[in-house]
């Protein structure tokens, strides 16, 4: 009976110990947690903050809480810290913070408003916008160094900074020929050369993660969603949908859909989804998918790079 017992003691231990070894083996080729980084206005006095919205479980939780405007977040390439763009401590600079919204620092000191923080894909620098008398210059932070370099001049008017995947380029629209008509523009972070992308009137570029699409936005009184095809060097448009006004797209980080934030023909704001695959063959399936319910006004959302654990 004795040497009954500890047999089956020894198999129901091994059984318990293969339920809890199992779901841990298969948690490990789950597909990344679809997580979504945004600002976002909830009440009357439209100032903004950072939530972050967990696609699977269907929770937001605020990043920020705080009677300034918190805005234009950007994850940091391994998901364990944002930058964003803040007026809380008067003019508009850039703050970092964790991703649970702890630890919030100015990044550094500058009278010029800054706008637009993007990381690097090695997470070394941080490229954004300073701004002043109505003109902008490409910047780039060293996060070690603590030292700025200018990527482009500062008396014209550059936006929209983002990097290729590659991390040897950073991506912007320019009136560089002095006709404010959109340009897209790269420059190398190397050389510091300067080479047009494409003509044509864009702005909000984004790169997809294999590097061989450019997302943008197009048309002014009907917006588009036009892609340019950076292999074939040409560019079609993407989506035509019901929206007037919207901001920066994003990819997801598998490049199979697409984010974006806008306000429709009847009146409606929230963030969307596009099917990549559809919208690329201009298929009857590019349907817009809503991700969010509530009233707000929503700004700028940015998936998360890697999977963590929502609220890591």
């Amino acid at each position: 009976m004795t040497r009954f017992l500890i047999q089956l003691i020894s198999r129901v231990s091994l059984v318990c110990l293969l339920i809890v070894l199992i779901p841990l083996a298969i948690g490990r080729s789950l597909p990344p947690e679809r997580e979504l980084l945004f600002s976002a206005s909830f009440n009357l006095n439209n100032e903004l903050n950072i939530y972050r919205m967990s696609m699977e479980r269907q929770i937001t939780v605020a990043v920020t809480h705080n009677p300034a405007n918190d805005f234009l977040p950007d994850w940091s390439p391994d998901g364990q810290q944002i930058a964003f763009v803040s007026d809380r401590d008067g003019n508009y600079s850039i703050y970092i913070a964790d991703a649970q919204g702890n630890n919030i620092r100015r990044l550094f000191e500058e009278s010029n408003n800054q706008y637009n923080p993007v990381w690097s894909p090695d997470g070394k620098h941080i490229a954004y916008i300073t701004e002043s008398g109505g003109y902008g210059g490409v910047m780039l932070y060293d996060m070690a160094a603590g030292t700025i370099e200018a990527l482009t001049d500062t008396f014209r008017t550059h936006v929209d900074p983002v990097w290729k995947p590659d991390g040897k380029s950073v991506t912007f629209v320019s009136d560089l020929d002095e006709r404010w008509n959109t340009k897209i523009y790269s420059v190398d972070i190397a050389s510091r050369v300067i080479s047009p992308i494409f003509v044509g009137g864009a702005t909000n570029p984004v790169w997809s993660p294999d590097g061989r699409y450019l997302l943008y936005i197009a048309g002014v009184e009907k917006v588009n969603l036009n892609i340019w095809d950076d292999l074939l060097k040409k560019s079609t448009v993407f989506y035509t949908g019901d929206f007037v006004t919207n901001d920066t797209p994003a990819w997801s980080a598998d490049g199979q859909t697409i984010t974006y934030s806008a306000f429709t023909i009847n009146g409606n704001h929230g963030i969307f989804q596009l099917p990549v695959s559809a919208c690329l063959a201009q298929s009857p399936d590019c349907i817009p998918q809503a991700l969010t319910s509530i009233p707000a006004l929503y700004r700028s959302p940015k998936w998360k790079p890697l999977r963590q654990p929502f609220g890591q």
